[in-house]
């Protein structure tokens, strides 16, 4: 398995892809798909996308990248609608990582194939604002429905295998001897898990498309924990490395934006999620949600055991301590507005983070990354998917050049 470790240790993209829908019509889609077979057993080969899963499908004929996203409640499709999907005549209220909200047609697909697998009368919607995001790595998403549907998976992600199932007791024997992580989903198949950090114990989202992301947590939640009390307040105070209102970039089911947000750094020295322990994480408080993040499968198998409700977390060489240390340079990355003849892809710099002290400033242009120029956002992503990526020009709306190393 490949790991883009620069785009979560130098550079930030904050690509979150959340599906909320309302109770009736997230009950109504989960009833409606069907799956093809009984009792059955099946291993498929998969993709790793900074821990995010990409499993191949086949819609139409053709085969398509559709990550499986624990922090969707059904099925998404990247771009425009496509000849093969089917109306479904319904629609609901979807809210994107952006808490924007909109009301979106449910489209279906009538048929695809996952392995040996037919799934008929698939629901999704359509997500026409995150394809400068993901520049043809994921044509979609799977939803979190399929587990609450009782399909069970087993993510192997150090060899990039599925083993996906309708038996109950299937995976029994692989989870003896590990602590379940039990998951409740409320009104919508959301999974919700219990987190031990050192002031608070938490109930987070499990969202595997918060791709490379490892711990979030909102700053008015922080604010209402310290409120509450003091000793809270206290540790928060100690573990707070910076504080800013700044700019931060965010992109959605309905497109990117620019949110000005208190954005505070923790610096949390353990964590624990089960028998799980993750050491030197830093966390920014710039999100209007709570999660657990993509990054956390770089480094742990997962298996979802719907009938018991729970994930069975398999660290990889059975290292039940992992550290992040995933301090970002500070830095992320937006396109330009049309027209822009100086540059393609522009920065948003946190103040007081390495990107700040180094020069950089929000509004300057990336110019270009080991000496390949940077026409658009998605020649980026991908030059950082290659390999470590150790040496940035930019420029700055007047013209100053900025040459930065990074180790």
């Amino acid at each position: 398995m490949q790991h883009s470790r620069p785009i979560r240790t130098f550079i930030t993209i904050i690509l979150l892809t959340i599906i909320g829908l309302s109770q009736t019509s997230a009950q109504k889609l989960i009833r409606d798909f069907s799956i093809g077979r009984k009792n059955f057993v099946d291993t498929i080969k998969i993709k790793m996308w900074n821990g995010a899963i990409i499993i191949p499908v086949e819609i139409d004929g053709k085969i398509k990248n559709l990550m499986f996203d624990t922090g969707a409640n059904t099925g998404f499709w990247i771009g425009e609608e496509e000849d093969w999907m089917a109306p479904s005549g319904d629609s609901t209220t979807t809210v994107d990582s952006q808490n924007k909200r909109k009301k979106t047609a449910i489209m279906k697909i009538p048929s695809m194939k996952i392995g040996s697998l037919t799934i008929t009368d698939y629901p999704l919607v359509v997500a026409d604002g995150l394809s400068d995001y993901t520049c043809g790595i994921i044509d979609g998403a799977l939803g979190f429905d399929f587990a609450v549907k009782g399909i069970s998976f087993k993510f192997d992600t150090k060899d990039s295998l599925m083993i996906v199932t309708d038996r109950k007791r299937f995976f029994v024997k692989e989870e003896k001897g590990h602590l379940k992580v039990k998951y409740k989903h409320y009104s919508k198949p959301d999974p919700k898990v219990w987190v031990q950090f050192p002031f608070v114990r938490a109930k987070l989202d499990f969202d595997s498309g918060y791709i490379g992301g490892w711990f979030s947590l909102p700053q008015h939640l922080l604010d209402i924990w310290a409120k509450e009390n003091p000793q809270i307040k206290q540790q928060l105070d100690e573990m707070t490395m910076n504080v800013d209102t700044t700019v931060m970039t965010g992109a959605g089911l309905f497109g990117a934006s620019l949110d000005s947000v208190v954005n505070g750094e923790l610096h949390v020295p353990e964590i624990g999620l089960g028998d799980l322990v993750f050491k030197d994480v830093w966390i920014s408080t710039a999100t209007h949600k709570r999660l657990i993040g993509s990054a956390i499968l770089e480094h742990t198998s997962l298996i979802i055991d719907a009938p018991k409700k729970s994930f069975v977390f398999l660290p990889h060489n059975g290292n039940y301590e992992i550290t992040a240390a995933n301090r970002g340079f500070g830095m992320s990355c937006i396109l330009a507005e049309a027209g822009d003849t100086l540059g393609a892809v522009k920065v948003v710099v946190r103040n007081g983070t390495a990107a700040y002290e180094k020069g950089l400033r929000t509004g300057d242009y990336l110019i270009s990354v080991n000496g390949v120029e940077i026409p658009d956002l998605c020649t980026y992503i991908l030059l950082m998917r290659q390999g470590k990526v150790t040496n940035y020009i930019f420029r700055s709306p007047e013209g100053t050049v900025k040459e930065i190393e990074l180790e």
